[in-house]
């Protein structure tokens, strides 16, 4: 078995965060801790290896090291400071930042999973009360070229502004369709939610809808970022065809 390879999240992961859920302390985790690293851990770490060398060809400046405490999160509370939290949390999110940066300050690619789901998107960063951050600045200050990538790409058509996931079930509302209206989002988070039940999650073909709409949404972690914002726009129309090549079959083809 191919520990490196993806293939898919199955659901003995969703049990294990339930379980947790239901059970957060030591003694339970430490029973289990065989499946957190076998069912959860693991697929993890491979769904981030996967998936990291075609983020690190659209950005350099995008940390892929599937490694806790930089891609994905610890499943363990930092109780230092707060002792009142639980010992766990029962949620494990990947992030793809700007490397180098806090995930609570910047932008992110990301993977929440939850006991009931996975959601795959764009996450403008933040802890500051809701309103409008530096990404609603730019696409106030490039209209034009905000509805351009939002008409390319049809991401009114094929996403949602997501709510929730670590502590209940995830809301979807629909995305506005011109720029204008996005200015007065407040602090969203966008992309799919997939429930646990849903086939394509438990299969290894998961890992090109990551890519997909990682692909699709990586313009929105650019609005957020960038410093020359129309040059590196052009080249990831330039580049986005090669780049969403199906994973699975372009590493069918390396075998």
């Amino acid at each position: 078995m191919n520990r490196d390879r993806f293939d898919g999240f199955s659901a003995t992961l969703f049990q294990f965060l339930s379980g947790l859920a239901e059970n957060n302390n030591k003694p339970w985790f430490d029973e289990h801790r065989h499946e957190y690293e076998s069912a959860v851990l693991g697929p993890v770490k491979a769904f981030v290896a996967e998936l990291g060398p075609i983020l690190h060809m659209l950005n350099e400046d995008i940390e892929t090291e599937a490694r806790v405490g930089r891609t994905i999160s610890r499943i363990s509370n930092d109780m230092r400071f707060h002792k009142n939290r639980p010992p766990y949390r029962p949620v494990i999110y990947v992030g793809f930042s700007r490397r180098g940066q806090k995930w609570w300050n910047t932008a992110l690619l990301y993977a929440g999973i939850y006991p009931h789901g996975i959601s795959i998107g764009f996450y403008p960063g933040g802890h500051r009360e809701q309103g409008n951050g530096p990404i609603q600045e730019t696409i106030k200050r490039n209209l034009r070229s905000f509805q351009r990538y939002l008409d390319e790409r049809g991401i009114s058509e094929s996403y949602w502004e997501l709510a929730g996931g670590e502590d209940g079930k995830v809301t979807k509302w629909p995305l506005p369709k011109t720029a204008r209206r996005w200015v007065n989002l407040e602090g969203f988070t966008v992309g799919e939610h997939f429930k646990p039940g849903d086939r394509i999650v438990a299969r290894r073909a998961f890992l090109d809808v990551a890519q997909e709409i990682f692909l699709d949404l990586y313009p929105l972690w650019l609005f957020a970022t960038s410093e020359r914002l129309t040059a590196d726009l052009e080249l990831y129309r330039e580049n986005a065809e090669l780049l969403a090549r199906p994973l699975t079959k372009a590493a069918g083809r390396m075998k």
